[in-house]
């Protein structure tokens, strides 16, 4: 794919991507550690993270679709009460950005979901607990590193800046998470 497409489909899907990604993964990485620590069962924590996965990536979608459906509808008011404007004015009051349409914006969001979603997941299927919630937190804070460098990549900012701002989002969430599970342990 020629570097100009490819950069034009990055900044047109950038919000998508990373609302669902980072979300996902943070909010699935947080109910698997606390379900970890807090049941101590490797079934517990696949059933509470594939449940919270599952319904964050279709929630997600819907939010995508029903903010960007509103965001555009918004638009389409204030360019019919602002008298005069022209293409170019009309480009401006979005900032330039192409943006996608409301069901792309949810599908996207909706994938990006899932597959970030499936991420802190996987250790559960092969490993026993204790090594399962180790690899978690390494492959997650990994991908959320790399989301975030993605991101930082496709604005301008520093890539690592932006890769150590999710894994702290994250980070602190999955920390609250792991505390309840820690307050709340029922084995």
């Amino acid at each position: 794919m020629p570097r100009d497409r490819r950069s034009q489909i990055e900044r047109a899907t950038l919000r998508e991507i990373l609302m669902g990604a980072q979300d996902n993964l943070t909010n699935v990485l947080a109910v698997v550690l606390g379900v970890a620590i807090g049941a101590g069962r490797v079934d517990l924590v696949a059933l509470a993270g594939l449940a919270a996965g599952v319904a964050e990536a279709i929630s997600m979608g819907g939010v995508l679709y029903t903010s960007t459906r509103a965001e555009l509808d918004l638009d389409a008011r204030v360019r019919a009460e602002v008298a005069g404007v022209g293409s170019s004015s009309a480009a401006a009051l979005d900032g330039g950005r192409r943006r996608l349409r409301p069901l792309q914006a949810g599908l996207v969001c909706f994938a990006a979901a899932m597959v970030a979603g499936l991420i802190p997941l996987v250790p559960f299927l092969f490993l026993p607990l204790t090594a399962a919630v180790v690899t978690c937190l390494g492959i997650s804070i990994l991908a959320l590193f790399g989301v975030g460098s993605w991101a930082g990549g496709v604005t301008g900012r520093s890539p690592w800046r932006d890769g150590l701002r999710l894994v702290l989002i994250a980070g602190t969430a999955a920390l609250a998470a792991a505390l309840v599970g820690v307050a709340l342990r029922i084995d």
